[in-house]
């Protein structure tokens, strides 16, 4: 389904199916689950040259992030492992706005 393309970016030649999923690919996931393709002008403190920064993005532009360290929402935290609450809030944001 092109939801996911691997645990080693650029080449992406490996699943990694007993590895966590960090924050970062949790984002790419869900920018192409939900096909999602609007970018804007939202930018963390700590996602430059991350090789998710464009998912990162789309996702807070959607609505479905809002950052890692509340209330200040500054940072996405994009090598942090996701939650399975952080998980359920990021699907239901997501489900909500489709």
């Amino acid at each position: 389904a092109g939801i996911t393309r691997g645990c080693n970016p650029p080449a992406n030649n490996l699943f990694c199916p007993n590895d966590t999923v960090t924050r970062g690919q949790m984002a790419a996931f869900l920018v192409r689950a939900f096909g999602l393709t609007e970018a804007g002008d939202v930018d963390f403190a700590d996602d430059d040259g991350s090789v998710f920064e464009d998912e990162i993005e789309k996702l807070a532009v959607a609505g479905i992030t809002r950052g890692c360290n509340p209330p200040t929402n500054d940072r996405f935290c994009p090598s942090d492992p996701v939650t399975r609450g952080q998980m359920a809030a990021f699907l239901r944001r997501a489900l909500d706005g489709s």
